[in-house]
């Protein structure tokens, strides 16, 4: 899947916004089968406590990172920090080097993000969170599904939004091969351990989500510090 393939929504927030999404992302729970968390209706899917745990696995077993490197990369994880973490990690064990919340620090210490957090302490607390190895690529599979249907919802409201405007250099036909050729990309990005994902389901997932809206139940109490 290409650099950014699936949208992450931006975490920053301002004024007592910034207080509350800070206090959901610093203390690891019990992982939610559900595999979904938001903090409002308009809320994309993601599972940040499948993140953190699985990069709690590849911190302490760097072994983990072979067994889920074909599944997800970088830009499959939701929130930026956690990306930031897992690029940083898996360019240490490519390397031969071991990644470990003691060697990321150096590299992480200074990224704004992982301060909101708690500084190289969460790296820490990611450890100590980790999932059984066993258990690794069902998290990936999980985290990577989650960020195609970020995508899918990206490309269907785009193509929503598209056909709702009246155009005269912008042909309904036109408009058709344009999203044909968006889901068909899509649809080849999905092949995974998981299988092809086709391109008749592509279509059919993308027209749903477009119109019908993101709900499900919120999980991961995690807290920055104020």
């Amino acid at each position: 899947m290409a650099r950014r393939a699936a949208p992450r929504v931006n975490r920053a927030l301002t004024g007592q916004g910034r207080i509350r999404g800070a206090e959901q992302m610093n203390e690891i729970t019990t992982f939610n089968a559900s595999g979904s968390e938001t903090e409002g209706a308009d809320q994309m899917p993601h599972s940040i406590e499948a993140e953190q745990q699985l990069l709690g696995a590849i911190l302490t077993n760097n072994d983990v990172f072979d067994r889920i490197a074909s599944i997800v990369k970088p830009d499959h994880f939701y929130d930026p920090v956690h990306a930031r973490i897992f690029e940083t990690a898996a360019a240490r064990i490519q390397k031969n080097a071991l990644a470990s919340p003691v060697t990321l620090k150096a590299f992480l210490e200074d990224d704004e993000g992982l301060k909101e957090l708690g500084g190289p302490a969460y790296l820490a607390r990611l450890a100590g969170a980790a999932i059984s190895a066993f258990a690794a690529r069902d998290y990936a599979q999980m985290i990577y599904d989650l960020a195609v249907r970020r995508e899918l919802i990206q490309v269907g409201q785009e193509i929503s939004a598209k056909a709702a405007r009246v155009d005269v250099d912008s042909e309904p036909k036109e408009q058709i091969v344009e999203a044909e050729q968006k889901l068909y990309q899509l649809a080849e990005q999905g092949q995974s351990e998981s299988g092809f994902q086709s391109f008749l389901k592509a279509v059919t997932d993308a027209v749903n989500v477009a119109n019908a809206p993101i709900s499900a139940k919120a999980a991961l109490p995690v807290s920055r510090p104020a």
